[in-house]
């Protein structure tokens, strides 16, 4: 939520590219990002940049990346049956967030609730893919062994976070249960 500007830092400052955020252009700083958090809620509107129509393009390609083109019925830009998985509706919530071309995409446990096999998908194919369309993506994850995807491992311990790298990152990269035994 501070990530993404939606709750404001009480104490510290959110640096963008080394500057502090400006007084004033939280607003911007916010349409910098769309989120899908692991408490998911829907919309069935299809929203694109500046609140307009999602591009129809850009949301069947999706659909089809990310396995939904058959569960879901839209219609002029709405979908219009959202009785759905938990895994799909966060795929939905995924779609809707990738509708809204923004250039930062905040993933908090995205891949939690999908099934063993998409889960692969999402960290070996759909990240990618994202990321070659020019997005910045920050995956919250417990998924260790999905770490050696990462371009950066950050982690936060007591408050303070960090980037793993050389040995910490492999170590973090490892069964987590067998790092703690």
């Amino acid at each position: 939520m501070l990530l993404t500007g939606l709750y404001q830092p009480v104490s510290g400052t959110i640096l963008i590219d080394g500057q502090p955020l400006a007084a004033g252009r939280e607003e911007d700083y916010r349409k910098l990002f769309s989120a899908v958090f692991t408490d998911v809620w829907l919309f069935d509107q299809l929203i694109g940049p500046e609140g307009k129509q999602a591009d129809p393009a850009i949301v069947d390609r999706w659909l089809a990346q990310l396995k939904m083109t058959h569960k879901l019925e839209l219609e002029n830009g709405k979908i219009l049956n959202l009785k759905l998985s938990k895994g799909q509706k966060k795929r939905v919530a995924l779609l809707l967030a990738l509708a809204e071309e923004r250039d930062i995409i905040l993933l908090d446990e995205w891949a939690a609730d999908q099934d063993p096999h998409f889960r692969r998908e999402f960290y070996q194919t759909i990240l990618p893919l994202m990321q070659a369309e020019g997005k910045t993506i920050f995956a919250i994850s417990h998924d260790d062994h999905y770490f050696i995807h990462a371009d950066r491992l950050l982690e936060m311990r007591s408050g303070v976070l960090s980037e793993l790298t050389g040995e910490e990152r492999t170590l973090a990269s490892r069964d987590a249960v067998s790092r703690t035994a």
